[in-house]
């Protein structure tokens, strides 16, 4: 790109442009199966950093992206201007309101760090190293969903660089059809560089992991099922049917093994509501539970943290019977392009309805599975392997998602349905508002009313 002298003067941070030092490394998202080669990208350090980008994307014609860790990559911007947030970086806690702020391109583990003196806790999810923001606007299933509802509803305000460049408040009192669209649609609708959430009480948890053979995962998911019929909404849970990677990293006994991880958080200091269920399962290989902060059982996840190319696909599930659980341990089987499949017990707080475009709220549980994907063969057989899995899910397969779950590539149509009619048809009226030209369709879009 040329004449950009000016431009690189102007920023607190820096701009890379194809053939400088350290370009590949910024261009890259988190998921590598989202190759792109922008003309620019911004290291933005200020939100007036972001706002120069959007002018010059505006004033040249070009395609406009934003990625802060990557994790949520959907679509490359070839060409195009990309701001990379990551270095837009920090954390205030007001403790007595019980907000946090939060910059641009902040880890929910910064977050998490800078709460925890004050007991606080963000509605984090599984992966600290995941961007705040965008997992927050995107839905947010955290570790404590069924006490405190999805992370999209603890939104509080926001300060949101606009389609034209300009840094507008999203708030109760200033611009609320801005703030409302961000509780759940996503970065449609402008560059988020602070937000503000609202933190909870939390002393204590119960959390941890019990593990059972892979060979029982049927009866396994069954009494789960079962379980998590009757459980308190203090309790959110979560089941795994994976075939652990064979690395050093790994305990020995569960080195290359299948087998059914039960996981959960109980936002009390006590586990009592789980031995109803270790007492129908019996003794599991390793049961890892304790009574911990909620800081140290955040940061406890296993998810992967170096870029790889990953494919997946998700779904709510009207029910977890007899013919979804053999579909879903099909899916992972021994041996299987898909080395896992999850499931989350949904409910409590986040089946109350609230003032966000959240929709389908009355899911009782969400299947997602991923799989990494280096080669084109290897991208072949998962996604084969995906498509068979999920169709055999049936009717209780519900035609929708949430966009947090979504995979890169979404078409139109499931991102739509990721949302009521009602709710979708509010949100391309706010795009029509603050973005009409639809600037900020790197995202699984949401395009204007028409």
């Amino acid at each position: 790109m040329d004449d950009l002298d000016g431009f690189r003067a102007s920023l607190t941070g820096r701009a890379c442009t194809p053939g400088d030092d350290g370009y590949d490394d910024v261009r890259r998202p988190w998921n590598l199966l989202v190759d792109q080669h922008p003309a620019l990208v911004v290291m933005a350090r200020s939100a007036a950093d972001v706002q120069a980008s959007v002018r010059l994307a505006r004033e040249r014609g070009l395609p406009f992206a934003v990625q802060s860790s990557g994790h949520g990559a959907v679509r490359g911007n070839d060409d195009g201007v990309v701001v990379n947030v990551t270095e837009l970086t920090g954390v205030a806690v007001d403790a007595e309101r019980q907000v946090a702020r939060i910059d641009g391109g902040t880890r929910w583990r910064a977050v998490l760090e800078a709460a925890d003196p004050h007991q606080l806790a963000g509605l984090s999810g599984t992966a600290p190293t995941v961007g705040a923001i965008g997992y927050t606007m995107g839905a947010g299933l955290g570790l404590l969903l069924r006490r405190y509802g999805f992370a999209a509803d603890s939104i509080v305000a926001a300060d949101v660089v606009t389609a034209d460049g300009a840094l507008v408040r999203a708030s109760a009192d200033e611009n609320p059809d801005l703030l409302w669209a961000i509780k759940g649609g996503g970065g449609n609708f402008g560059v988020v560089t602070s937000l503000e959430v609202r933190l909870q009480h939390v002393p204590a948890v119960h959390h941890g992991t019990m593990i059972y053979p892979g060979a029982r995962a049927a009866d396994v998911l069954r009494t789960w099922a079962d379980w998590t019929g009757q459980v308190s909404d203090d309790v959110t849970a979560a089941a795994m049917v994976m075939t652990v990677p064979p690395a050093p990293t790994v305990p020995e006994p569960l080195r290359g093994q299948h087998v059914v991880m039960l996981r959960a958080t109980i936002a009390a200091d006590h586990g009592d509501e789980l031995e109803a269920l270790r007492s129908a399962l019996g003794a599991p290989i390793a049961d890892m539970f304790r009574t911990t902060g909620y800081l140290e059982a955040a940061l406890s996840g296993s998810e992967p943290t170096d870029p790889m190319p990953s494919a997946g696909r998700s779904t709510a599930l009207a029910e977890l019977g007899d013919d979804v659980i053999g579909a879903l341990t099909d899916l992972a089987a021994p041996g299987s392009p898909v080395p896992g499949v999850e499931i989350r017990h949904l409910g409590g707080a986040a089946a109350k309805e609230q003032d966000s475009p959240l929709s389908h709220r009355d899911a009782p549980y969400v299947a997602a599975a991923h799989a990494l994907a280096a080669t084109p063969e290897q991208l072949a057989a998962v996604e084969e392997r995906l498509d068979h899995g999920f169709a055999a899910l049936g009717d209780a397969a519900r035609p929708h998602g949430f966009l947090n779950f979504l995979a890169p590539g979404s078409t139109p149509e499931v991102v739509k349905a990721a949302y009521s009619d009602a709710a979708y048809e509010r949100l391309q009226q706010v795009k029509r508002t603050w973005d009409p030209d639809n600037v900020f369709r790197y995202t699984h879009n949401i395009p204007p009313a028409a």
